[in-house]
Formats: C-alpha cells, structure tokens, sequence
C-alpha cells in the first residue's frame, strides 16, 4: 500500500509539474504575442508621425519669413513628443530597434535646426549709423524715441525661457523629468554651480562668470556666448562658442565644435559620471563612438597648416578627474 501511495504521490507530482511548464509556456507566448502587437502598433505610429515632421520639414521653403519662427517652433514641439513616444515604449522595443528609431529622431530633429539656421539667420549684434537730425530738438526727439517704449530689451528673460538666469554664488541643479528634450537656457551667472542630469534639447549658456556646469548629454546644440572662467562639462552633437574666454570645456561632441573671437579655450575628453548618464546617452541618441573634444575649428583663424592659437588641448595633469565633489559646491 505504502508502494502504491508512493507511485500515486511521484505522479501526483509529474502531473503539477507538466501543468506549471504547460502554463508558463503559455503565458510566455502571451507576452511575446503582446510584444510583437506593441512593436507592430508602434512602428505603424512612429512611421505616420515621423512622416508628419518630414512633411512639416519639406513646407519650409514655401511659407513666409514671418510664420517661419512658429512654424519651427510646432516641429521642435512634435519632433520632442516623437522622441518621448520612442523612450516610454523602450519597456517593449529591443534595444536594436529603440536605437534605430531614436537615431530617425535625431535626424529629424538636426534637419530641422539645420533649416532653422538657413531660413531664420540669427541677428548678429551691430551698430547702424542713423543720419543725425536737422535740428537739436529732433535730434532730442529721436534719442528719446529710440530710448524708449519701442526699444526691444534684448536681455529680457522671455517667459517661454527655461532654466536659470541672474544668480551669483548658488548650487543650481535639474533632472531629467524637468530636462527632458527641454531647450535650456543659462544666462547672467557669476560664481555659480550648475547640474543637469538629464537629457536636453538644446543647453544656451550666455553671460557666466567663473561658473561650472555639468551637463548630461544635449541631443543637438551647445551654444556659449560671452563666458569667463568657466568650466564646463557638456556631450552634444554641436557646439559653437563666441566670445568667450579662459573656459575649461570637457566635451564629447560628434561633429566638429566651432568657436570664433574667443582666446584661452582648453578642451578635454568629457568625464562627467551620474547614476543615470548611460540612460540618458541612449535616450538622447549621440553616438558614444564619436567625439571630436580635441578638433575645434576657429572662425578667426584661417591659416591651415598653424594651429589656432585661441584653443588647445588641456595637459592631463591639469585635468579634473573626478567630479563628484563639484555637485553641491560653487566655485573656489
């Protein structure tokens, strides 16, 4: 009897175990089902969409100057949601196909930024020299019209601006879920520390005196303007620097950086590290293999065969190495 429960028991056993590998096959074909349904929903979505932006991209040249701002402005705006639409189905994508469709993103959204800079040039600064009036009073007259309402302040923070503007001696920091494909903006800081872990659009630093800024990875454009002795750690695909001088850049950038009526600029191969950087390099789709940190071309410089003298490549003994420190500190 003992025998006969001991077969019954064996049985008993082989049976539950056929049952659970019976199930778990089951429910492992539901989830690839579901998958191959996602990735097949996605790619039909994804390809109306991106098609959309190529649409949007391809009107450009037929539409007048005066509605090319918003109309830049609406494909920033898709080109952004199509990147968010990639990286919150990344849950189901193979990382193969996640990379393919970020790096279509990427390349909409550097045509677009290329055609941006084609049909809406931006104003460079000036002076015009305007005919003096006849008499002393209309030439009061003028001066006081030109002083006044009508007169643009180019350095008014814009309410459409993001990010930091007029602030001395503080640690400044943002993450990712307020970053994300964001264009961020750093202007009029002195003595200041800047942290941003997270993906952005676009990073504008303008008007930063003695300031560090560490940057997570910028999916198209680094723009620094009128900057003095900053450090500034930063991976995008373009950087242009104007007007700045005695800047540390530590840089992953994968075309070639430009710089032009700066002096004293010393770069380095980009070291930052933060717990998310490898996700956020994924999300913003630069290719890691690329960087050009140490071949800067120099607007004023023209001679081919001499190095520019406005920029060099920083001696390894000088470098930073580690930045863990410089998050929650200003500048010495």
């Amino acid at each position: 009897m003992s025998d006969k429960n001991t077969v019954l028991e064996r049985l008993s056993r082989r049976d539950a175990q056929r049952l659970e590998k019976l199930q778990k096959a089951h429910k492992a074909r539901e989830e690839v089902d579901a998958t191959n349904e996602n990735e097949d929903y996605f790619s039909g979505a994804f390809k109306i969409r991106s098609e959309n932006i190529e649409q949007l991209l391809s009107h450009i040249p037929t539409l007048e100057t005066n509605v090319l701002p918003q109309h830049f402005d609406n494909i920033k705006r898709e080109v952004n949601e199509l990147q968010k639409f990639v990286v919150t189905s990344s849950f189901f994508l193979k990382e193969f196909n996640m990379r393919k469709y970020l790096g279509i993103v990427q390349n909409l959204q550097t045509k677009c930024y290329e055609l941006e800079d084609r049909y809406v040039p931006k104003k460079k600064f000036g002076f015009t020299r305007k005919k003096l009036p006849k008499s002393l009073s209309q030439k009061q007259n003028s001066i006081d019209e030109n002083d006044g309402a009508g007169k643009t302040d180019s350095n008014k923070w814009d309410d459409k601006m993001f990010g930091f503007d007029s602030k001395e001696d503080k640690v400044l920091s943002l993450e990712n879920d307020e970053l994300f494909q964001r264009d961020v903006t750093l202007r009029n800081l002195k003595n200041c520390t800047v942290g941003l872990r997270g993906v952005m659009g676009t990073l504008h630093m303008s008007n930063l005196d003695n300031c560090i800024v560490l940057s997570g990875p910028v999916t198209s454009s680094v723009f620094v303007e009128k900057c003095t002795n900053c450090k500034i750690v930063t991976a995008c695909q373009q950087l242009r620097m104007h007007s700045s001088i005695k800047c540390d850049i530590y840089l992953h950038v994968t075309s070639k950086g430009i710089v032009e009526d700066c002096s004293d600029i010393r770069t380095a191969p980009y070291n930052l590290y933060y717990e998310d950087l490898e996700k956020h390099f994924n999300m913003s789709a630069l290719d890691r293999n690329s960087n050009n940190w140490d071949c800067l071309d120099d607007f004023n410089w023209l001679a081919p065969d001499v190095p520019s003298p406005n920029w060099s490549i920083m001696d390894i003994s000088q470098q930073i190495r580690d930045w863990d420190d410089w998050w929650s500190k200003t500048p010495l």
